[in-house]
């Protein structure tokens, strides 16, 4: 099969390179020293209990992906409608796109350009980071759910579901994909952008009484926000993602690690578009704001540094 990834970064990677050792015809869409790197040495990526090398196309040239039959969306949020009117450009009409993207918002965008039958979505769960350019460092358990956004998407979903697996990738099939996305958003919500603001790991965040209740009143706003958008979290949604958190003390989220390789994150779009859903419904939402603004400051710093 031939397979796009679509902003090859620590996710698109990772996963990746399942499908190239599987045998497929992977493309790689990156940029930068992460690209220099791959294209001289191949990608290396170093799961916890081995470390493999693969040796694929790696181009920026998005008309790479003209004949594939399944690209991996993987850029950051704030880039998914430019990014995905490009690929619209040249992709063949009958590819599917699945997102592999953080927060709630971008499948509406794709489904906006590409129609969507052909889109579908991915909850990600895996902690990877580029360790250095070409390089990509995973540790922990990982694995995705996938759904189709369409009437027919759980039948895309099954058959993309079987491509992943064959090649060794736990996936699990759902019709409530966007429930679970949800899920998945509210973790987010109570780390990214907590862990980005005053530099802390998940497991700082935990060990510290202060800052879990910070977490915890942000966990409560969202719930509140995400019911007004007809999705019905609770408070153990809450508590389960504190669980899963356990799991996962020593990761830098992604928030952080943009923050201290001095590159702007993704609080614009992931934290942004909650915000922006409070106000339409007159709700504040005074904590997530508050931690929103002291991450721009913090951004604005890095750009003037």
């Amino acid at each position: 099969m031939k397979i796009g990834i679509l902003g090859s970064g620590s996710v698109g990677s990772f996963f990746g390179s399942f499908l190239s050792e599987a045998g497929h015809d992977v493309t790689f869409i990156a940029r930068g020293a992460h690209l220099a790197e791959m294209t001289k040495k191949g990608l290396l990526i170093k799961r916890e209990n081995e470390e493999i090398t693969i040796h694929n196309t790696f181009t920026e040239d998005i008309s790479a992906l003209a004949e594939c039959e399944l690209v991996l969306f993987c850029v950051k949020s704030g880039d998914t409608r430019g990014t995905a009117e490009k690929l619209a450009a040249v992709l063949n009409k009958s590819a599917y796109v699945i997102s592999f993207q953080n927060g709630v918002s971008n499948e509406e965008v794709l489904a906006d350009v590409f129609g969507e039958e052909r889109v579908l979505s991915a909850v990600v769960f895996v902690q990877a980071a580029i360790e250095a350019p070409g390089v990509i460092k995973q540790n922990g358990s990982y694995g995705l759910v996938i759904g189709g956004l369409s009437e027919n998407g759980g039948d895309t979903a099954k058959k993309i579901a079987t491509v992943l697996k064959d090649a060794g990738i736990p996936v699990k099939c759902t019709d409530e994909v966007m429930l679970r996305k949800w899920k998945k958003y509210l973790f987010s919500l109570l780390f990214n952008p907590l862990t980005a603001a005053i530099d802390k790991t998940i497991g700082e965040i935990l060990e510290d009484p202060h800052l879990r209740k910070i977490a915890w009143s942000i966990g409560l706003e969202t719930i509140q926000v995400a019911a007004l958008c007809g999705i019905p979290l609770t408070e153990t949604d809450i508590d389960q993602a504190f669980q899963n958190a356990e799991l996962a003390k020593s990761h830098a989220t992604s928030m952080l690690q943009d923050i201290r390789k001095g590159k702007v994150t993704e609080a614009d779009e992931l934290v942004g578009y909650i915000l922006d859903k409070a106000e339409i419904h007159g709700l504040s939402i005074d904590t997530l704001k508050t931690i929103f603004f002291i991450l721009k400051n913090k951004e604005n710093n890095l750009q003037t540094t």
